[in-house]
């Protein structure tokens, strides 16, 4: 593997567009051939290129997000449509921006995430699993339980009524950590309702007394046979305000039977869905894996991360990280009345053997398995019963079990 300072690695001007393009367009999309484009488009990421000389080898995209952690909004980074043309592949290129993306992000944003093509594949870089989520597949009828069950009427939406959307998927987003904030008009009009596409999806508001308390955005998939019967209709977007809200939809997506076979749908783990179809054992139900985590500086991280009020605690943690060697080291975490402050201890010293460095730390971690405890993913125990979490004694491992509780964890967006 070529060293990674072989690689420079810098902003993409606009004069790179088409060399961007061509490399993700065969690094995600081979199928459709080589591709054109007459200009660019509104812009949500900003994109980069590894470059030896003046050959760009490999390209990633960078995202400035907003997301819940545990009840409050933080900064988020977002790594994208990273891809090398095959020419270059195994050459350490992708290590070489992740590692300029980590440091361009320090100080800036606390956690970064990804969608990945590879789960082992970034795992050596220190991501970890942000979330799962259910897929549910099953006919019409079995959402039949949720006709007139709620109270409300659909009614269609166009892109010009985004900011109806924006605050029911807000009010979702305020009780589920990673939610991302989805400010942009940008990000509504052309990556959830694709505005201008060809194959742009149907969207629907659910609304109770004139307002708008749940969406579904969703597509239609041939599937052969007979246009009106063998049809899947997918959703591709959904949130709501409340149960009440999430029947209304329910409901009408049972009435679209004379159309579909199949709806998809997604969700997060605490659905009912199960528990209310008429049929369980006719819902196909499949838990798959979702974005990854990571801590970009564990003391800004650590810092950054709410906590609960009652909670109290002076620990030394051991971190593990691979990639950046900021991270690689030993902090000492204090919280107390819902806050952290956290520092890197010098291991030089050597007036304070219990904080110093030089005695044993109370608690050893890997970066991957940190994130998931500061985001909720797994709780302590959880941690340490799958091996990423080694503590002292059960008196740390208690007040370290007060300090990160679970999390419904949901990054439903994809970037």
């Amino acid at each position: 593997m070529t060293d990674d300072a072989d690689a420079d690695v810098r902003p993409l001007s606009a004069d790179h567009f088409d060399d961007f393009r061509a490399i993700t367009d065969y690094g995600f999309q081979p199928g459709e051939g080589p591709q054109t484009y007459d200009e660019e488009a509104d812009r949500i990421a900003d994109r980069y290129g590894a470059f030896v000389g003046d050959d760009l080898v490999s390209v990633c995209g960078h995202y400035d997000l907003s997301a819940n952690l545990r009840g409050e909004w933080v900064s988020l980074a977002g790594l994208a449509a990273v891809a090398t043309p095959p020419e270059h592949r195994r050459e350490g290129y992708v290590s070489a921006l992740i590692g300029d993306a980590l440091e361009r992000w320090r100080g800036d944003f606390p956690l970064a995430a990804l969608w990945p093509f590879s789960r082992s594949y970034y795992e050596q870089f220190g991501w970890a699993t942000a979330n799962t989520y259910a897929k549910y597949t099953c006919s019409p009828d079995q959402l039949a339980f949720a006709r007139s069950a709620a109270d409300g009427h659909a009614r269609p939406v166009s892109a010009d009524e985004w900011r109806e959307l924006q605050t029911v998927h807000e009010a979702q987003a305020e009780e589920t950590t990673l939610a991302l904030r989805r400010s942009s008009e940008n990000w509504w009009r052309e990556r959830v309702l694709h505005e201008g596409d060809d194959d742009r999806p149907w969207a629907y508001v659910w609304e109770r007394d004139g307002e708008a308390v749940g969406y579904v955005v969703y597509t239609f998939e041939d599937l052969g046979g007979p246009r009106h019967m063998n049809q899947r209709l997918k959703v591709s977007d959904m949130a709501v305000a409340d149960h009440d809200a999430w029947l209304g939809l329910m409901g009408f997506l049972a009435d679209h039977d004379s159309q579909a076979s199949e709806v998809v749908v997604y969700s997060d783990a605490r659905t009912d869905l199960l528990d209310l179809v008429a049929d369980p054992d006719a819902v196909e139900c499949e838990t798959q894996t979702g974005p990854m985590v990571r801590i970009v500086d564990v003391a800004d991280a650590l810092e950054a991360c709410p906590y609960p009020a009652d909670a109290t605690a002076d620990v030394t943690i051991e971190v593990t990280d691979e990639t950046a060697d900021w991270n690689d080291g030993r902090f000492r975490l204090q919280v107390a009345d819902g806050e952290g402050e956290c520092t890197a201890v010098d291991r030089a010293a050597e007036s304070d053997a219990t904080l110093d460095g030089s005695g044993d730390p109370d608690v050893t971690v890997d970066v991957g398995t940190l994130s998931q405890l500061v985001v909720g993913y797994h709780d302590v125990a959880t941690a340490r019963r799958l091996g990423g979490l080694s503590v002292a004694d059960e008196t740390t491992a208690d007040a370290l079990a007060a300090l990160f509780p679970s999390e419904t964890v949901y990054l439903r967006t994809f970037f």
